[in-house]
């Protein structure tokens, strides 16, 4: 049976501090899951890199080594616990040594050795972030193993030197491990009625459902949650993006990199009718650059489906809904439509190591999606929405200057609104999108193999990297 990815889990998801879910949510993960493999406090840290690997670039703007620090501590990942990952480390009695080498593969493109050493034991692990928050061990002290923490398992360091995990407490033995589910839902195991979109649209036009009941129900079959209790996380969900498009338009937001904060004078501009009207996307472009200059502040937000796009569509959906005057339950509709959506893209694991095209694309095709559903019920013309949004940014580099979250990312959550909205009105106006969502989602995959990792393409001005050690 293939395990579905769930909206919530995977691709709404997940909430953290920005600016990147694969460098704050996904490095803290691993952390935090390796900390209880050590099972007790970690003294010393090594973490290995390869030097042209995608934390070349990254490890520091994006404040992956704080996020290590802060899971290692067993602190939550919050944005002060970022900003004093250093000094809380020190006062921890942690030493550490992050190490750029030679002899580590170039893809996964996150891919880190971490070596943990307590009072008594030690061990060794290579976790990998795969992009949009998501993670795997795939090996403990030398042993292939797979530890994504989303279901609970046992694993046994047995005395012959092996690891078994198990989640059978009567087959354990050695020294047991109880490691958590570390995402909000914990995953049933149940099949759900469609595992592609074209299984998916056969399914509504056989039901004759909207396509946001099938999410709800669709979420509800992998999560266990009834539509209530969605309904309510699917608002939280909507309140952190509100709090966060607020927030970075406030005079006192700032942040570390090559730009400095833009978005009040932005909203000044907007309202003094200095700028060219867009519509519904005048105050969508705002949120969006509110949102992503928020989020590399480290503040929350929420990773849809990754922090590199995570302007595009609560800025969309929300002020085309309100635009239309749609309710805030229509709004939370259009979200799951754009979350199931996202769910076919989930091969790419969102990820900017196969391009910018699985973040912004991705983030596009959702939009539009999203927007079109508060226009038509017609699953057909939905999924034409998401298609053209895919196709929209094929083939897009992910290519950030000096490792930030900021020069081209900023911009490109922008533009993307409109383009969304574009889609949107181009499925709903009969436009034919040729290519099928599934197909998108294959070239899409196909494109990637050939696109150059983030880290060698683009045009750099790269900042002074450091080996950073303290003993």
């Amino acid at each position: 049976m293939q395990q579905m990815p769930s909206i919530f889990n995977d691709v709404l998801s997940p909430v953290t501090p920005g600016p990147s879910s694969s460098n704050t949510c996904g490095p803290h993960r691993i952390a935090t899951l390796a900390r209880c493999l050590l099972g007790e406090k970690v003294e010393h840290l090594t973490i290995r890199m390869a030097a042209d690997g995608g934390y070349r670039d990254t490890f520091y703007s994006m404040h992956s080594d704080a996020a290590f620090l802060v899971g290692l501590m067993g602190k939550e990942l919050h944005t002060e616990h970022l900003r004093r990952a250093y000094q809380d480390a020190e006062m921890a009695g942690l030493t550490w040594e992050f190490k750029f080498v030679d002899d580590l593969p170039l893809q996964p493109s996150e891919l880190a050795e971490l070596y943990l050493k307590g009072a008594t034991r030690s061990i060794r692990l290579t976790g990998i972030s795969l992009g949009g928050g998501e993670i795997e061990i795939t090996e403990l002290n030398g042993q292939r193993v797979s530890l994504q923490g989303k279901m609970p398992c046992l694993v046994s360091f047995l005395p012959d030197g092996t690891v078994c995990v198990t989640g059978d407490e009567t087959k354990t033995a050695g020294r047991v491990v109880y490691l958590p589910a570390i995402y909000p839902f914990i995953p049933q195991g149940k099949e759900t009625p469609f595992h592609n979109a074209e299984e998916m649209l056969a399914y509504a036009c056989r039901t004759g459902k909207p396509l946001w009941k099938i999410a709800f129900e669709y979420e509800s079959v992998l999560t266990g949650a009834d539509e209530m209790q969605l309904r309510a996380y699917a608002a939280q969900l909507r309140k952190f993006c509100r709090q966060a498009a607020e927030r970075g338009r406030e005079p006192g937001n700032s942040f570390v990199g090559i730009t400095v904060p833009k978005a009040p004078a932005y909203c000044a501009a907007l309202e003094q009718g200095k700028l060219i009207s867009l519509g519904a996307a005048d105050l969508g472009c705002l949120d969006a650059m509110s949102i992503m200059e928020y989020s590399n502040g480290n503040g929350t937000i929420v990773c849809m489906p990754t922090g590199g796009a995570s302007g595009i569509i609560p800025a969309a959906i929300d002020r085309v809904g309100e635009a239309m005057g749609k309710s805030e339950e229509e709004m939370a509709n259009a979200l799951m439509v754009a979350g199931l959506i996202g769910v076919f893209y989930y091969e790419t694991h969102y990820t900017g190591a196969i391009g910018c095209q699985a973040e912004i694309g991705v983030a596009i095709s959702m939009a539009a999606a999203g927007v079109a559903s508060m226009l038509t019920d017609d699953p057909n013309v939905i999924e034409a929405a998401a298609s053209m949004g895919g196709q929209s940014v094929m083939g897009l580099l992910c290519n950030p200057v000096e490792g930030y979250v900021q020069v081209p990312c900023i911009v490109r959550n922008m533009a993307a609104v409109p383009i969304a909205i574009t889609c949107a009105n181009a499925a709903v106006g009969g436009m034919d999108h040729v290519v099928p969502l599934d197909d998108v989602v294959q070239l899409m995959l196909e494109v990637g193999k050939k696109i150059r990792p983030c880290n060698r393409a683009g045009t750099y001005h790269p900042a002074k990297k450091k080996e950073d050690t303290h003993a």
